[in-house]
């Protein structure tokens, strides 16, 4: 399966309504598309343009897989339009364009191939696209193209607009597929981890790598998963096939259930599946055209012995057997309909086009069909066991939902208490014991959160520093219990002034305070370090027979958070407003 995949995306083209091949019968191209083969691969442009080229014969112009570099040139005019050369086969390693005007004088030169880092191409798409230069009566186009896959070479030119046409409706398209079979392998991976049942793993891994697969064949995979990443891009093909032939085998052999009828073919998909992981091995660490002749054998080997379990298990009237089969059988439809339309048998269309794709999500959707069939069987047969057994089953689960009903309350029970002790743990934690505010550990906690958030939301951020003034003559002259006395009654007086449940006030240290305050300019927080140097002034802080006027200095800082600086930048300006409060006579507010 995965052989026939490589083989036959490799055709793949995008083909809108108004998009022309480089064949006979496109208005302003001469007919001829031509090449000449680079046997040792170090010819330049200059050497070439010398060269006897001959005329390709079929289109796409294919060459197999080959170390040559192959030389296309063809003629083109161009009176003005805006139009764009594209090289439609994403898995090419070097191509290199260019451009001459009817006097053979170079007017541009575009390096492309998978080789390079996806962010380097002209225009960002999976296809090697270039613009052609417009106002140029009679130019030349040169491609030398190399690569370590299979040395196909399809192109077209496409207007601008049918070029985004284009781009739009394989995108879609594109994305329905992977977002259809991802999402298929990803729910099947999760029933995975409730059940412990590994068909729905193999099932889970198959999809995943199908769809990286098709993706990578694409060149999606390139644009959106790994564009900074070329070396990876050049082995992830097969890379990715020798998986899906691992979990290929291993899913086919256990949906099918083989294993219990016929020992020996099991066997044989077993050593299959050991030999893909090894190459899986090989692939990671050896080059494209070192392991890509084994992988297509390998593959072409596990297709023959998963198409042997199935006809097996289908002579015994299997049901899931069928249901692979005809999965298999939509597939080879999809890649039998892609191959005539790229031969011209067929007429080119969107879907057409994607007939590839629409044949392999068939074929996975009627995997998951077939492992929910078995599925559903063997919960057939677990019932009947059931119904052989109903009154001791029934005993044994009254039996159960009792225990279960008295674990779960105790593991409520436990759980709420155990909330609860965290709870306080965390209130002890975060809060200063002296005045009910948060502590110095939960402010920078908190400082650093808020200081993020601002800089995502683009919402300024203030911060206010107060310090009692004289605080150390009033422990001195009135003790220190006094002095406690006085920093909770502060607290109290801050918080009365606090409104909104996003603001918090924190003892910083000491006799110091801080308020940071989330999305509030600096009229704000002077409001708010007015109301709060007004109630210190006009109400003196009161223990038993014991009364003193205390007044309070107060430094404020605002700031629009950004990536940046840091939040100690704010509380750097904070604490220097506050100093500046003090040096200036302190019982004031600075800004």
């Amino acid at each position: 399966m995965s052989a026939v995949l490589l083989s036959v995306s490799a055709l793949g083209t995008e083909a809108g309504l108004h998009e022309h091949r480089l064949s006979p019968g496109f208005g302003r191209i001469v007919p001829e598309v031509s090449y000449f083969l680079d046997e040792q691969g170090n010819y330049g442009l200059e050497d070439v343009v010398t060269q006897s080229f001959e005329k390709v014969r079929e289109y796409p112009p294919q060459f197999g897989y080959t170390d040559a570099a192959v030389w296309l040139t063809f003629r083109y005019s161009n009176p003005g339009d805006a139009v764009w050369l594209s090289v439609n086969y994403p898995m090419l390693d070097d191509v290199q364009v260019f451009i001459l005007d009817e006097h053979q004088n170079l007017l541009s030169a575009y390096p492309l191939g998978d080789r390079l880092s996806f962010v380097e191409r002209v225009l960002l798409r999976p296809e090697f696209t270039v613009p052609l230069p417009s106002s140029v009566l009679s130019g030349s186009v040169y491609l030398r193209v190399q690569s370590g896959s299979s040395l196909e070479v399809p192109m077209t030119i496409s207007e601008d607009a049918v070029l985004r046409q284009t781009m739009e409706n394989s995108a879609w398209i594109q994305g329905l597929f992977f977002g259809a079979v991802v999402m298929l392998g990803l729910y099947h991976a999760l029933i995975f981890l409730s059940s412990g049942d590994r068909s729905y793993l193999y099932f889970s891994g198959l999809s995943l790598a199908m769809a990286l697969i098709q993706a990578t064949l694409w060149g999606r995979s390139y644009q959106f998963l790994w564009p900074e990443s070329p070396a990876w891009n050049n082995i992830a093909v097969s890379t990715l096939i020798n998986t899906s032939n691992v979990f290929g085998a291993l899913y086919i052999s256990k949906v099918v259930k083989i294993c219990e009828s016929h020992r020996w073919i099991y066997l044989a998909a077993t050593a299959l599946a050991a030999t893909s992981t090894v190459m899986v091995v090989l692939s990671l660490n050896m080059p494209y055209a070192e392991v890509i002749y084994p992988t297509l054998l390998l593959s072409m080997m596990t297709f023959l012995v998963c198409a042997t379990m199935v006809v097996v298990r289908m002579r015994r009237g299997y049901p899931p057997a069928f249901a692979v089969f005809v999965a298999g059988l939509m597939y080879t439809l999809g890649s039998a309909s892609y191959i005539l339309g790229k031969l011209g048998v067929f007429n080119n269309s969107l879907l057409l086009d994607n007939a590839l794709a629409l044949g392999q999500l068939l074929q996975v959707l009627l995997f998951a069909f077939a492992l929910s069939v078995r599925m559903a069987m063997e919960k057939e047969l677990r019932e009947r066991a059931q119904r052989d057994t109903a009154h001791a089953q029934a005993l044994l689960l009254e039996t159960e939902r009792e225990q279960n009903m008295r674990l779960d309350q105790e593991v409520k029970a436990r759980t709420q208490e155990l909330r609860e002790a965290n709870a306080r743990l965390e209130k002890i934690s975060t809060t200063d014991s002296l005045t009910g505010l948060y502590n110095r550990r939960h402010f920078d906690e908190v400082l650093e959160r808020e200081y993020d958030r601002g800089a995502r939301e683009g919402k300024s951020l203030s911060l206010i520093m107060l310090d009692l003034d004289y605080f150390k003559n009033l422990n001195d002259s009135q003790g220190h219990a006094f002095g406690d006395e006085a920093l909770r009654q502060t607290a109290l007086r801050i918080q009365d002034v606090l409104n909104r449940p996003a603001d918090m006030a924190f003892r910083y240290g000491g006799e110091e305070f801080v308020i940071l305050l989330p999305d509030t300019e600096a009229s704000a927080a002077h409001i708010l370090s007015r109301q709060i140097w007004t109630a210190m002034r006009s109400e003196p802080i009161v223990m038993k027979d014991q009364t003193v006027r205390l007044t309070i200095s107060i430094g404020i800082a605002v700031t629009m958070p950004d990536k940046d600086n840091s939040y100690y930048t704010l509380l750097k300006r904070a604490d220097e407003k506050l100093y500046q409060a003090k040096n200036e006579g302190r019982d004031r507010i600075c800004i």
